[in-house]
């Protein structure tokens, strides 16, 4: 019960401190995995009464006793939060990925009317367009778009640093970040660290980006190119060069030099891999209690 409490309290509380953080100038790959370790630390402490009554129920009845009043009213309530929260966000898991493949196969469509063939890995797709665009897509493969626009109002410095800034999106697989992040605050977000999830985690990848771009390119273009892209657009399921935070990020690249933490920059992509990884655990436990209960 104190592990559950002080669990739910993480989850309660620690959304300042990441923020505070954030603002401070900590390296935003580092505080992704650690926002995944307070997601899964939170995720277990929810998870935890209720398979510990099942496990009390199936496995130490015959030693132990009936569990206690206390011990099955919050087996009950966590039960249900967990059922509720996997439903939840199961269902925008789901939303997401099918707005993500939509968005894919139309660009899919408009490189082969393009260029007559389909996108390679790696290639950038150009669209034949004056307004600004650059931005990233997840599928197979994953696309990074940019228009010919982009080259009128930026010099080929600042592009080429706008197209590290979203590959580095598809590399670190951002877009996974994004869709788990979402699916806990869909699934739990009673809870402020589930609630704030999607927010704080878009600002994070956004400088995870910029610290990639700005570690092979310097800070200087991308600044040119944020200061002249603030209000470029970018369909809703991609992530696009401009952003709610881009004055949070201006002011980081103008008062730090560009990072060669490589352990920081390749621990990003492990955040989902927790989260997903500490639900698959959990899963299974529970899974594998019923069935100890229905052979019992």
């Amino acid at each position: 019960m104190w592990w559950t409490i002080g669990g739910i309290a993480v989850g309660v509380f620690t959304p300042p401190i990441l923020r505070a953080l954030t603002r401070r100038g900590t390296d935003a790959a580092v505080l992704l995995t650690v926002w995944a370790a307070l997601v899964c630390i939170t995720l277990a402490a929810v998870a935890l009464p209720g398979l510990a009554e099942l496990l009390h129920r199936c496995w130490l009845a015959l030693h132990a006793g009936p569990p206690g009043r206390v011990d099955t009213v919050a087996g009950i309530f966590s039960a249900a939060a967990v059922g509720v929260a996997a439903l939840r966000g199961g269902w925008q898991l789901r939303r997401t990925g099918r707005q993500r493949r939509r968005l894919h196969d139309k660009h899919v469509e408009l490189a082969w009317l393009l260029t007559g063939r389909t996108p390679r890995p790696g290639a950038v797709l150009w669209l034949p367009a004056s307004e600004p665009l650059a931005y990233s897509l997840a599928g197979n493969p994953a696309l990074v778009v940019m228009s010919t626009g982009l080259q009128q109002c930026l010099d080929s410095a600042a592009v080429r640093a706008v197209e590290a800034h979203e590959r580095a999106h598809v590399r670190r697989r951002h877009h996974l970040l994004i869709a788990v992040a979402q699916a806990a605050a869909a699934g739990l977000g009673w809870l402020p660290l589930m609630r704030q999830s999607p927010s704080l985690v878009r600002t994070l990848v956004e400088l995870d980006a910029d610290a990639h771009a700005a570690r092979s390119h310097g800070n200087l273009g991308l600044r040119r190119a944020l200061q002249t892209l603030q209000s470029a657009s970018a369909p809703t399921p991609a992530l696009g060069i401009a952003s709610e935070c881009t004055q949070l990020r201006l002011a980081r690249l103008a008062s730090s030099r560009p990072s060669a933490g490589r352990l920081a920059g390749s621990s990003a992509a492990w955040g989902a891999a927790l989260v997903l990884g500490m639900t698959t655990l959990l899963t299974f436990a529970a899974l594998t209690g019923l069935a100890s209960c229905t052979a019992g």
